[in-house]
């Protein structure tokens, strides 16, 4: 008779439990976010990755209801930034930064204390193509010129880059191999420390992507030899490609957003509709206008992509380990 209680009793208090468990779920949801969101930005303040968060922030924060804080953490060609990424608190209060194909290629080469799995990628924002740039006080005016000058005086020329591993650092790969030549890397932290670098002439070329550079090239202050695309650019249709100057090199990076493995549903849910939401609305268009190349991807899509990238720079790495 007492076990008959007890299990009647019990009977009675499980609707009541169940239903308080949900109510805390549901007000965890209501009330995500409680307070600022921090979003790790692995490379330089003023780079194409960092222009990016913060434009993405600015309009995100009056969506949201909170602000957004941006931490870089730059170094090692984003790999100290993807790792503090994958070892924050997955409370949903830290997402950050990812762009490729850095992120899979210390994957690649075995210095990663990350994989894959350790983030949950939230959308893509920007794919941008590769340019070969020179100081517009240059001698340089094509390619050509710089093989030229290369073959003549072999192994003297420079070229910054994001070090190895990047895509940038792989086109200076493709470039040498394809042009039978040997430019210098010369690493650098971050496209802003690219910028520095090539503006004031502290390198003879840069390897860069369109939109870190393309203020400084409508300003007039550099030179883009080519564009690393198997067709021109729609928007820059006065600038050839590597293909028809006889190199084969193809290059590009993409930027997206991603959180920490293990990110509360509720809370990822709320940042996947807040990435789509943004991307759309009439202000970050504006401001993105001249500084992001815009190529949305959805959680579905930006996982595919990643896990393609960082397939194809483990094979790259086979072949050419950095």
């Amino acid at each position: 008779m007492k076990n008959l209680r007890i299990f009647i009793l019990l009977l009675v208090l499980l609707p009541v439990f169940t239903f308080a468990n949900g109510q805390n779920d549901n007000q965890s949801a209501d009330n995500y976010p409680a307070k600022p969101i921090t979003i790790i930005v692995p490379s330089s303040a003023g780079g194409g990755t960092d222009t990016m968060a913060r434009l993405f922030a600015e309009v995100a924060k009056d969506k949201i209801g909170q602000n957004f804080v941006i931490v870089n953490k730059s170094g090692a060609s984003g790999q100290i930034g993807f790792e503090a990424i994958a070892n924050s608190n997955p409370d949903g209060y830290t997402i950050g930064c990812a762009f490729t194909p850095h992120i899979g290629a210390h994957m690649a080469a075995g210095r990663a204390k990350y994989v894959l799995d350790s983030f949950s990628p939230l959308a893509n924002y920007v794919t941008d193509p590769g340019v070969l740039v020179t100081n517009v006080n240059s001698k340089f005016m094509t390619v050509n010129d710089v093989v030229s000058a290369e073959k003549l005086n072999p192994g003297s020329l420079t070229a910054a880059t994001t070090g190895p591993g990047g895509d940038d650092f792989f086109a200076l790969v493709s470039l040498n191999k394809a042009a039978g030549i040997n430019l210098k890397d010369v690493p650098s932290k971050g496209s802003s420390e690219e910028k520095v670098n090539i503006l004031g002439s502290h390198v003879d070329l840069a390897f860069m992507n369109y939109s870190q550079i393309e203020a400084n090239y409508r300003a007039g202050d550099v030179r883009i030899l080519a564009v690393m695309t198997p067709e021109r650019l729609s928007y820059e249709k006065d600038i050839p490609t590597f293909k028809e100057l006889g190199y084969n090199v193809f290059s590009d990076s993409s930027r997206g957003f991603v959180a920490p493995a293990g990110i509360p549903d509720a809370a990822y849910q709320k940042l996947e509709k807040l990435f789509a939401d943004v991307v759309k609305d009439p202000q970050f268009l504006e401001a993105s206008k001249g500084q992001l190349l815009l190529n949305y991807m959805d959680v579905e899509e930006y996982s595919n992509y990643l896990n393609d990238v960082s397939s194809t720079t483990a094979s790259i790495f086979e072949n050419n380990p950095w």
